[in-house]
């Protein structure tokens, strides 16, 4: 994937920061953030940051998210700093500090402690109705106590920092990647903000959240209500937004062909068959991408297309044809986000001209055929490629009505009249012709359709 490129910019960023940052990496739901927080982790510890990556949706069963975030930093540090006394001992000291603020933090506690997001009016009448229990006496002591605990927090985590970077001679930055905030609960979200801004306000530590800020949004509004500013409420914990950019268009779903072993089924398929013809793979490599990036899907809609193709192709007997342009048009249509498009498909109601059309009315499919038709390395110009499709397309349309469909008879009408024919009418009614396995291939996408991949 070219986001590779991304990185040397970002890590700048992290490297160059100063005091403590935060940095948001914004994308949209099956966009790739998690992938690319992946690689970007491997490459920050590779430029000699200590960096760790913390799926804040697996450990949000925890009450409080301090101790997700202190428990994996310290293995963290443990792991990548081993058998260095200095460091060690500081962990040590920094573990339980962190233990006596956990005794003490509540929600009310550290926000006014560090003069958090609540309103002072708010705050007052949550003390205020505390109150009720217990003496003013003892909650000054307590307050008191819990902001002294919270200031050894930070001092302590200075110390470690400090540490880190003696030990290694520069000035490494500890990076904390948290991904998945946008789908904990609610609560859970907003309480890591707080942790994040309040509590790890110290020199040298780098936060990078990757988030969906509309979903997480949601989720703040969920618990001030659907007028609270979300927006503004954000922009107090996170000093840089990063939108992370779409793909170029064909990049990830060659990756995945790679990844699910489609180009390895589809050789010993023709290993089997003593073929050595390519054409099944080149063309499912083709046509899908193709469609694929014309929708512009997201790249977790991709995935999960390309692990149905594998099922498919798993299911089909060696010895039988896969049909492969015909399997990417149904699979595509199968997966795509309106149903009906493929329901008018399989009822016959979608003739060839109509299926082209909404081929090329989606979004991206002037780029996509000239990405695609460039990177076949064949002459697929637009009459051979297109023409292909209406023929299977027009094979399907007869094999569905069981008799030569209207339009089959038009096109063999105009070849016989020979005044308006053309060599592309003569390439769509000989593939029609052939045979396109139009039923077959939809028998087998329906043995698979109660596969799903979350």
């Amino acid at each position: 994937m070219s986001r590779k490129e991304l990185e040397p910019t970002l890590t700048q960023v992290v490297t160059w920061a100063v005091g403590s940052f935060v940095l948001a990496v914004d994308g949209s739901w099956g966009s790739g953030k998690t992938t690319f927080l992946n690689m970007w982790e491997v490459k920050l510890n590779e430029a000699g940051h200590l960096c760790l990556y913390l799926n804040a949706w697996k450990s949000d069963f925890v009450e409080d998210p301090l101790v997700a975030v202190v428990g994996e930093l310290s293995i963290a540090i443990k792991k990548s700093r081993p058998d260095n006394g200095n460091v060690d001992a500081t962990i040590k000291k920094f573990e339980e500090t962190a233990k006596s603020v956990l005794k003490r933090l509540i929600t009310i506690g550290v926000k006014i402690a560090t003069h958090g997001a609540l309103d002072i009016d708010t705050a007052s009448e949550k003390i205020l109705s505390d109150l009720a229990g217990e003496t003013a006496q003892d909650l000054i002591k307590d307050y008191c106590k819990g902001k002294s605990d919270i200031d050894d927090f930070r001092e302590e985590l200075s110390s470690l920092v400090a540490a880190i970077q003696k030990s290694d001679r520069e000035p490494v930055k500890i990076v904390i990647i948290i991904d998945e905030l946008d789908r904990c609960r609610p609560t859970y979200a907003v309480q890591l903000l707080e942790r994040i801004k309040h509590l790890f306000d110290v020199e040298g530590i780098v936060f990078v959240l990757g988030i969906d800020r509309e979903q997480l949004s949601h989720s703040i509004k969920a618990l001030y209500g659907s007028e609270f500013d979300a927006t503004g409420y954000l922009k107090r914990f996170i000093d840089l937004d990063y939108r992370l950019p779409e793909p170029d268009l064909g990049c990830y779903c060659s990756s995945l062909f790679e990844k699910f072993e489609i180009n390895s089924l589809i050789a010993r398929r023709h290993s089997e068959n003593n073929d050595n013809n390519p054409d099944d793979l080149i063309d499912l490599n083709f046509y899908l991408g193709y469609l694929i990036s014309s929708a512009q899907m997201s790249l977790r809609e991709q995935e999960q297309i390309i692990s149905r193709l594998r099922v498919v192709l798993q299911t089909i007997p060696v010895c039988e044809n896969p049909f492969p342009v015909t399997l990417s048009i149904l699979l595509f249509l199968h997966n795509y986000s309106n149903p009906e498009i493929y329901k008018s498909v399989m009822a016959g109601k979608l003739t060839p001209d109509d299926f082209l059309t909404f081929v090329e009315a989606l979004p991206k499919e002037k780029e996509a055929f000239l990405l695609f038709s460039d990177s076949a390395n064949r002459k697929n110009y637009s009459g051979f490629f297109k023409g292909k499709m209406k023929g299977i397309f027009l094979s399907g349309l007869n094999e569905l009505l069981n008799t030569p469909s209207p339009e089959m008879q038009a096109y063999i009408q105009r070849i016989n009249s020979r005044d308006n024919s053309s060599n592309e009418d003569r390439h769509i009614v000989q593939i029609a012709r052939e045979g396109a396995g139009f039923q077959k291939t939809a028998q087998r996408l329906n043995l698979i359709s109660n596969f799903e991949r979350y």
